[in-house]
């Protein structure tokens, strides 16, 4: 384990040279800020282990995932793992953690004592979410190009099966209550439940647009997934497992995950710079807490209560205690993007081929279509 690199003040961001995921909010009573950590580049990604005090992030663009302290909310150095790590799951039992690389088609196995990668799984293209079966010694991955769940010996770490789910197979949580898993399908619009014993499909459940992860609540037997493109949450009954509703949330939510004393939900919103309060007595949106740039995965602390949020644009993680005591009369309005209506600014990317730059004044006054693949 390295050194975290020296600390920079993270620069706010200038709208004449790109776009900007931050929308200004006020610091009000519904939350408090504790701490802004950075860490490496593009988080996604976070997973705490409780009884070391240690918080893991994913940095995707960094290739490593970086270690926070949690009694000093410091970054206090950075394990290197495989390319563009995405989502990271901890098996306390055997003292491993699991990290999935997307653009690697790798499972990185990291022991928690020494904090070396001990092993890497091969597994089908683009893995971009984890989970763990404790009682099976399993562990599943939700693979993309796949289109299926990937199942690995959590003792052995070989790769028993691929379990065949939806197009762009993705966010993956596990009801160990009922033994299923879900998996949800980001460019299908669809839900896989897969049972574990048998390890097969049973159900395929059509939800919003583009779902990308998801969590469960037990307290009220549900499972929610994000739609980041219809900025909504399907929730699905655990007992049944059919949509029961859709609820409305921040643009662009990426991440999901449930308080410490499972009676709020939370969503990340990717395209807003926010973080959705999600009341789980009547599943209305109560509050939207503003964090860093382009919010991704995060997790919460059971023994604060605080949300650890995963900026990708800012580089950041946000510390967050949530004080929201229930739902605000009317929510602020969504604040549009400065830029949005108005000329496309100047930009240059890599040609794939040549490895030259193209700038956008080559198609001035012509027509053409933008493609912008986002891997998480």
């Amino acid at each position: 384990m390295k050194p975290p690199p020296p600390e920079t003040p993270t620069p706010e961001p200038e709208i004449a040279e790109g776009a900007a995921c931050l929308i200004p909010g006020d610091r009000g009573s519904d939350y408090r800020l504790v701490a802004e950590i950075p860490v490496g580049l593009g988080p996604e990604g976070a997973v705490i282990d409780e009884e070391r005090r240690r918080a893991y992030v994913t940095c995707s663009r960094s290739h490593e995932l970086t270690v926070i302290d949690l009694d000093t909310l410091t970054a206090i150095g950075s394990i290197g793992v495989g390319r563009e790590p995405t989502d990271v799951t901890l098996d306390a039992t055997r003292g491993r953690m699991f990290v999935c690389d997307l653009r690697g088609s790798t499972v990185s196995v990291i022991d928690l004592t020494t904090g070396e990668v001990v092993q890497t799984v091969g597994v089908p293209g683009y893995p971009s979410s984890v989970a763990l079966d404790p009682a099976r010694g399993l562990v599943y991955c939700g693979c993309a190009a796949g289109s299926s769940v990937a199942v690995i010996d959590s003792d052995t770490l070989e790769l028993l099966e691929n379990i065949p789910a939806g197009f762009g197979a993705g966010g993956i949580i596990l009801d160990g209550e009922r033994q299923r898993l879900y998996c949800a399908n980001f460019l299908a619009d669809t839900v896989t439940v897969i049972d574990t014993r048998e390890r097969k499909p049973i159900i395929t459940l059509e939800v919003g647009h583009a779902p990308c992860a998801m969590m469960i609540n037990y307290r009220t037997r549900s499972a929610y997934v994000v739609n980041s493109a219809s900025d909504s949450i399907s929730r699905i009954d655990l007992d049944d497992p059919l949509v029961v509703e859709e609820i409305a949330v921040g643009r662009g939510p990426v991440g999901v995950n449930v308080s410490a004393d499972e009676r709020r939900i939370y969503a990340g919103n990717r395209a807003e710079g926010t973080v959705s309060v999600v009341g789980a007595s009547d599943h209305r949106e109560w509050s939207r807490i503003p964090v860093g740039e382009a919010p991704a995965g995060f997790a919460v602390d059971a023994a604060t209560g605080y949300l650890l949020v995963s900026n990708a644009g800012s580089n950041t993680v946000s510390v967050v205690e949530d004080l929201v005591s229930g739902p605000r009369a009317e929510l602020a309005p969504a604040v549009p993007h400065p830029l949005v209506g108005k000329p496309l600014p100047p930009f240059a990317l890599p040609d794939l081929r040549t490895e030259s730059l193209r700038h956008s004044r080559e198609w001035a006054e012509r027509k053409y279509i933008l493609h912008f693949f986002a891997s998480w």
